[in-house]
């Protein structure tokens, strides 16, 4: 016998005593158990008990037929491989029998090696699909192990399979009802700084658009909170990891948790880049702004100006009321300003007293009255212990010959005459 002789369960339900004790021999040499029955009845309970490979069985036998036993069987195990014999007379059960979808039909007598055939040709199959069942077992365990979340997707997009980090983050039991829940994944992402977000105008699935960004910018904010009940409510970052398996076409998405690396990130931006006392933009903010709006300029030739002001004379306040007070003008005047400067614009320390600001889509026309109107309102403003102060300002619009210095000296040196002609004025280039 092959190696698949000791492999199969085997349940045989047959109702004719000779022929039951003619076949439970040759059956006993190819089963791993053999389990006998005299009618459907027996059959069905021996079924339940042992839940055997395979069942063979007649069809027509008293208190219950092959044919109900057989029903019977298909609504516990809908996969269960089933055998039946027949005689010729018995051929008005073939279509029942073809609705339940019967492995093998054999004829009575039935031979014993084709028989056996079909015992071995159902043990190989149920061989290997236990084999891929336990390989695909082995991998979802392996899947379920990990912390990150995972999810899979099909050719056609749609998820297939989810791990259990992924299913308890949105609080859902399987992947069947995340998906009536949620059409879409992206659905979840949160428009934040730095992370990607979905552009609803087009119909390129997510995960393609995140395919085009360096592996390092792969970031998602999810708030799962929005879409399920009893899920965290604080939004948390994920660096996404797509994997492509070229025989299926499946995508393997991995979300790695980087929630408290994003926030030190941020603190460490703040730290970098805004001004401890004002806390607004620093220089190294501002520089690193200028740069990107100088490069939007050459590409798209939109206006931008700069404005450079400072607080006249204020050495000799410092002087004659102290740095402490100093300092308080210092925030009084940065929020004054602040509340005047277009959220699209930028406001920045430049040191000491002095300030600067970047004016996107601003002609110098319009820039120039803009800090007209800022030298006014400082001007009339009392400050604290209604104490009075001017600024002078310096005003420049970017030219197809400037870069970053000659941009920003331009605008000091309006500055600078502003000063220079009896300060408390605005200046241009």
């Amino acid at each position: 016998m092959s190696n698949y002789s000791k492999i199969s369960t085997i349940l045989y339900v047959e109702d004719e005593e000779g022929v039951r004790k003619g076949y439970e021999k040759a059956l006993n040499r190819y089963a791993k158990e053999l389990y006998v029955a005299c009618d459907g009845e027996e059959g069905l309970s021996l079924y339940i008990q042992y839940q055997p490979d395979i069942v063979i069985t007649d069809i027509n036998m008293p208190k219950m037929n092959g044919i109900k036993m057989s029903k019977a069987i298909k609504k516990i195990n809908p996969e269960q491989q089933i055998i039946i014999t027949t005689a010729h007379s018995e051929t008005g059960y073939f279509i029942e029998a073809i609705e339940l979808q019967i492995n093998s039909y054999l004829l009575k007598p039935v031979d014993k090696n084709i028989l056996k055939k079909k015992i071995l040709e159902i043990a190989k199959v149920q061989k290997l699909n236990d084999e891929v069942n336990a390989k695909q077992a082995l991998m979802e365990e392996i899947a379920n192990l990990q912390n990150n979340m995972l999810v899979v997707y099909d050719e056609a997009n749609i998820p297939i399979f989810a791990n259990k980090p992924f299913l308890s983050f949105f609080n859902v039991k399987d992947i069947e009802e995340f998906s009536k829940k949620i059409h879409n994944l992206r659905d979840t992402f949160i428009k934040q700084d730095d992370v990607y977000s979905y552009d609803n105008t087009n119909n390129i699935h997510w995960t393609v658009e995140l395919e085009q960004l360096a592996e390092d910018k792969r970031l998602v904010s999810i708030n799962a909170h929005k879409i399920f009940e009893n899920t965290c409510s604080i939004p948390q970052t994920f660096l996404v990891n797509i994997k492509k398996v070229a025989i299926t076409n499946h995508k393997i998405c991995t979300f790695s948790e980087i929630t408290s690396i994003t926030t030190k990130k941020k603190e460490f931006e703040i730290k970098a880049f805004i001004d401890e006392l004002t806390q607004i933009p620093n220089r190294a903010k501002f520089n690193q702004v200028l740069n990107k709006e100088i490069e939007r300029y050459h590409r798209y030739k939109q206006e931008l100006s700069l404005i450079i002001f400072d607080i006249d004379y204020f050495k000799q306040f410092n002087d004659t009321y102290g740095h402490q007070l100093g300092d308080v003008i210092l925030c009084e005047l940065t929020q004054l300003v602040g509340n005047r400067v277009r959220t699209n614009d930028l406001f920045a320390r430049w040191g000491g007293e002095e300030f600067i600001i970047i004016l996107t889509n601003t002609d110098l026309t319009s820039a120039r009255s803009f800090a007209e109107n800022i030298r006014l309102s400082v001007k009339q403003h009392s400050f604290k212990n209604d104490l009075k102060l001017t600024c002078s300002f310096g005003v420049a619009t970017i030219n197809t010959e400037d870069n970053e210095e000659s941009f920003i000296k331009r605008a000091d040196e309006a500055l600078y005459q502003a000063k220079q002609s009896g300060r408390n004025k605005v200046n241009y280039q």
